[in-house]
């Protein structure tokens, strides 16, 4: 059976009886070297799993990896090492996250993970990746979304599930939760998308520039239910967009890719997609000229900036581009213009993702907030 698979049938089958029981997901933060965190409440923490201390004073920890082993202090702890406070919040980088905060080492260096509630990480994500001021119904449709991209994710093999950046899903922690995006998050409380006996991979974005791209295309995996086809028509700034690319930028990202043809000079697209995505570029410059396609070009195009692959170019390094994103699956100014319209969050969905089916997690419904 396929991981995803197995783990949705655990969590409707084992846990699902357990009405206080809470799906946790693991947000890598950042990466670093050494860091002190300052706690300045109560707090407990555990390493590699089990409880070893639990204090009321607040404490500095000085923290540090060598190899595959966090040191306190210049001391070996183990491989990880969480922190859960009094008040339930933690913070990192100026920012506060609600659960535990947890260090693993690996490759002398420490991964910084927030440790939480799905139902409190969607608070962070919601309004982070969709305005808080949009229509209920887009929001409703955007925070089962994310929950499904978040539970299709889950690796329990894995260091950690998802990161916290637009590579996954923008999540920001306490500061922008607003309680527009909360009350579409306890609506929707437990409602994911499913398809074949799994979670559904619910990518989005924000404008479609007008087509929606397959998956196929983007990422070489064929989904049903995330095909090319035409849009609905919606209200965006992120149409007929203009762009210069710089040379140097350019030149830059080609070496990143393994590439050198000197100076660009210019940039061809010489094949496209169904949805109108370039799939196939050439780059001259002044010492040689490469070609690259599907998910390297993407990389480049997107390295240098350009909102969406969804373009012609107008001139040797100029292009006119249409929507913002990779275009896969939702688009969020669809979604809102079709809410404006008078859509359901269940029709919004079922536009964007044919085939998937509604369904509710008891084991995340029924848990308190």
């Amino acid at each position: 059976m396929h991981p995803y698979r197995l783990l949705f049938a655990l969590l409707l089958l084992l846990l699902a009886p357990l009405a206080a029981a809470q799906v946790q997901v693991r947000v890598l933060l950042a990466e670093t070297e050494t860091f002190t965190l300052e706690l300045l409440e109560g707090h407990r923490g555990t390493v590699d799993g089990s409880l070893r201390f639990s204090t009321a004073l607040p404490l500095s920890w000085p923290l540090a990896a060598s190899g595959d082993t966090v040191l306190v202090d210049g001391v070996p702890a183990g491989r990880s090492l969480a922190f859960e406070t009094d008040s339930g919040l933690v913070s990192w980088d100026g920012e506060s996250y609600r659960g535990a905060l947890l260090f693993i080492a690996r490759d002398s260096r420490l991964l910084v993970i927030n440790r939480l509630d799905v139902e409190d990480y969607l608070r962070g994500v919601v309004p982070a990746e969709m305005q808080a001021s949009w229509p209920a119904e887009a929001l409703r449709a955007q925070a089962i979304a994310a929950r499904s991209y978040v539970l299709n994710s889950l690796s329990p093999v894995a260091d950690y599930d998802i990161c916290a950046s637009t590579d996954c899903q923008v999540y920001r922690g306490i500061s922008l939760e607003h309680p527009d995006s909360d009350r579409a998050i306890a609506d929707t409380r437990g409602l994911v998308l499913t398809y074949a006996g799994g979670f559904a991979r619910t990518y989005y974005h924000s404008d479609s520039g007008g087509v929606l791209a397959s998956s196929s295309e983007v990422w070489g995996e064929n989904l049903p239910y995330l095909q090319a086809r035409a849009d609905v028509a919606a209200d965006t700034p992120h149409r007929e967009w203009h762009q210069h690319i710089a040379p140097a930028e350019l030149a830059q990202q080609l070496r990143l890719l393994g590439h050198d043809v000197g100076t660009p000079l210019s940039l061809e697209v010489t094949s496209q997609t169904s949805s109108g995505r370039v799939w196939e570029l050439k780059v001259s410059g002044t010492h040689a000229a490469v070609s690259l396609s599907g998910s390297e070009a993407t990389r480049l195009l997107r390295g240098v900036g350009l909102k969406s692959t969804r373009l012609v170019m107008t001139g040797p390094l100029s292009a006119r581009g249409d929507g913002w994103g990779h275009g896969v699956g939702m688009s969020q100014y669809g979604a809102r213009s079709l809410a404006l319209a008078g859509y359901a969050f269940d029709d919004i969905l079922a536009f964007y993702y044919p085939e998937t089916q509604l369904s509710r997690l008891s084991v995340v419904a029924d848990s308190p907030h």
